[in-house]
């Protein structure tokens, strides 16, 4: 009795989700640890892009393990972080690994294309090509976050997570909200916001997408339980 009441308190929960937080993100930076030394050993410039790029191919199927494990955070108050993060990986090694590998593609085209612009002085192509690579970027989180709880190919990922920018308006917007804020306070205090930043960011991301996930996993179960019949 005495335990489970200790594991109820205030204190209990805060201190649990700060683990939660603190060891999740600790996974997500050891993922990209080839990105980060990269950064650390090269210059940064558009001419290194490449480069940058390349470092970069680790990170997606850690994205995808880290909005796993927040959205089952969220879903079940409760994790198994080490456990719950590699097995995500795993699982969605392949397929994560395509839809980043051509999110990254099409952002160093989308980069190269907007400082182009910005050179010759479009500034309407500018803001046209910003606003692009926004949307591109909102679409990304629908991606990841379809990717952490269900099978899906490339092709209907991208069509799919697209299509949800647009359809859950409210929601994109809150998306941006966070990525903003969140952007804001890794510049401001770099140095403690290293240590979390990134589980809670995703944890907003996933709290945000819950209702649409329920949504589309009842709408799955409905079809193949038509298409059975």
């Amino acid at each position: 009795m005495k335990i489970k009441q200790s594991t109820e308190t205030l204190f209990y929960k805060i201190t649990q989700y700060i683990y939660y937080f603190f060891s999740l993100n600790a996974l997500f930076l050891l993922c990209n640890t080839l990105f980060f030394l990269t950064v650390w050993s090269i210059p940064l410039s558009i001419s290194n892009i490449i480069i940058f790029a390349a470092s970069l191919i680790p990170a997606g199927a850690s994205i995808t393990s880290l909005f796993y494990t927040m959205g089952k955070l969220n879903r079940d108050k409760t994790i198994s972080p080490f456990k719950d993060f590699f097995n995500s990986y795993k699982v969605n090694f392949r397929q994560s690994t395509q839809y980043w590998g051509l999110f990254l593609v099409v952002s160093v085209i989308l980069i190269v294309d907007i400082l182009f612009v910005l050179q010759r002085g479009w500034l309407v192509l500018t803001v046209i090509s910003i606003i692009l690579y926004t949307v591109f970027i909102l679409s990304a989180i629908y991606a990841f976050s379809l990717l952490s709880r269900f099978e899906v190919s490339l092709k209907h990922l991208v069509i799919f997570s697209v299509y949800l920018t647009f359809r859950y308006k409210r929601i994109t917007f809150s998306h941006l909200c966070y990525a903003f804020a969140f952007s804001m306070i890794m510049f401001g205090f770099f140095r403690f916001a290293v240590l979390f930043i990134f589980s809670v960011t995703a944890f907003y991301f996933m709290r945000s997408n819950e209702g649409i996930l329920e949504e589309l996993k009842h709408e799955f179960s409905r079809e193949r339980e038509e298409f059975n019949v």
